[in-house]
């Protein structure tokens, strides 16, 4: 996943990531004679100089093949699944067959350990972060799903919320050599800084919302703070393209002064050439939306609604690629620290996230995909039977006066099991 900066007409751009770079070779805007910024040298070479973007000028190097893919799962709004969904994801694409490692990047509020039934996970981002292991390879962990692997975040540890710029970069850089075909990303919620960078990091990024007013807004406004970065990131060094973006206020949250399509307008009018590589920067970002725990079939127009908010506001296409539909079964699911395909492959749920998968992210055809949900379907019920089955409420102690929590815990309920202590190996974390 490394990014490259490049100077074209003595004006800097970027990062770009190598697919970018590809794209505007094709296009005839970036060839081997232009600059790039040699980070072991501290200088600019020639781009046909540096070994790792030679591909990127042949057509005959079918280099994609022999990448992994990093898709990141984000969205403004904390509650809307995410979670929930990067499971499910890791989980459909495991049992066709996929090598997955699912990473939890909710730096400082990692959940995801729990929904794989893995209540103290033996190794943490704290032990990349702190050197104890020296490879993201190092701390990922087997899952109780074939082909599945999790590398953990690091709940509750002070400073991994806000780790330093180095300690970003590496974590980028080392994402490109972990052993899988699929991997993804669980962010945090929210728009800040590192929930947008690795966001923007991944090859493809999926948006998550539910269909209430709230979160509609918060997934328009994290897909607009998602461009805005990737904008002022590309334009780094070019200032009149900066202050123009500053003075109109697209940064900020509330109403946009100036829709994207007219700023570009603007940006053209000071550099011509400046203005191609803002076109192109518009067309290489393009979020999927997913609208989850839909309850009615109406819902679906929420999704349409910001496809045609960010082409008119923003300039740029949002891939509407489905929808899950609200499930007892999912939430049941959850309780029971299992993902909701492994409780009920058959569920509404799981339905609508074969659908997904197939259809939308690996491309299949409708015969395909039917064929393949079955087989899915085939490969969920054995992997369900065999699936740890933790009986966390068994376990339970009585609640009772003698709790340290009594006078404090708002799940009371004297004389039945406690709703929480059970999960007291999660808080250790």
């Amino acid at each position: 996943m490394n990014t490259h900066f490049i100077r074209v007409d003595d004006k800097q751009y970027g990062p770009f990531s190598q697919h970018e770079l590809r794209g505007l070779a094709r296009k005839g805007k970036f060839n081997t004679a232009d600059y790039v910024w040699h980070h072991d040298n501290s200088e600019w070479v020639h781009a046909e100089q540096l070994k790792e973007l030679r591909s990127i000028f042949s057509d005959d190097l079918p280099h994609e093949l022999t990448e992994n893919k990093v898709i990141a799962i984000g969205g403004g709004k904390g509650g809307v699944g995410k979670s929930v969904f990067s499971s499910a994801l890791g989980v459909s694409l495991a049992s066709l067959d996929r090598e997955v490692v699912l990473v939890d990047a909710d730096l400082g509020g990692a959940n995801l350990h729990t929904m794989m039934g893995i209540l103290e996970p033996e190794y943490t981002f704290f032990d990349f972060y702190t050197l104890n292991r020296e490879s993201l390879n190092d701390i990922a962990l087997e899952t109780p799903i074939e082909k599945l692997r999790l590398i953990s975040g690091a709940c509750g540890t002070l400073g991994l919320a806000n780790p330093k710029y180095s300690q970003k970069l590496r974590f980028i850089r080392e994402l490109r050599s972990v052993e899988a075909e699929y991997i993804i990303l669980d962010l945090g919620a929210g728009s800040s800084y590192n929930v947008i960078d690795f966001f923007l990091a991944a090859d493809e990024g999926i948006v998550v919302t539910n269909p209430d007013p709230t979160s509609v807004q918060e997934c328009f406004n994290f897909i607009k703070i998602c461009l805005m970065r990737k904008l002022k990131r590309a334009f780094h060094g070019n200032k009149q393209v900066i202050d123009l973006l500053e003075r109109d206020e697209v940064t900020r949250p509330g109403r946009m002064k100036m829709p994207m399509p007219e700023v570009l307008e603007e940006v053209r009018k000071i550099d011509e050439r400046a203005g191609d590589f803002f076109q192109q920067v518009l067309d290489s970002f393009r979020p999927n939306l997913v609208v989850n725990m839909l309850i009615n079939p109406e819902d679906t127009r929420e999704g349409v609604a910001i496809q045609s908010a960010a082409a008119d506001l923003l300039g740029i296409d949002v891939d509407y690629i489905g929808y899950i539909s609200f499930d007892e079964n999912v939430r049941d699911a959850v309780r029971e620290l299992r993902p909701f395909l492994l409780r009920d492959a058959k569920s509404k749920a799981s339905n609508d996230m074969a659908k997904l998968v197939q259809n939308k992210l690996l491309g299949k055809s409708m015969f395909s995909s039917l064929w393949q949900k079955r087989k899915m379907q085939k490969v969920l019920e054995e992997e369900k039977n065999t699936y740890p089955d933790l009986k966390l409420a068994e376990k339970a102690p009585i609640c009772s006066l003698k709790c340290f929590y009594w006078n404090d815990c708002e799940y009371q309920n004297g004389g039945h099991p406690c709703t929480i202590r059970h999960l007291e190996p999660i808080f250790k974390i």
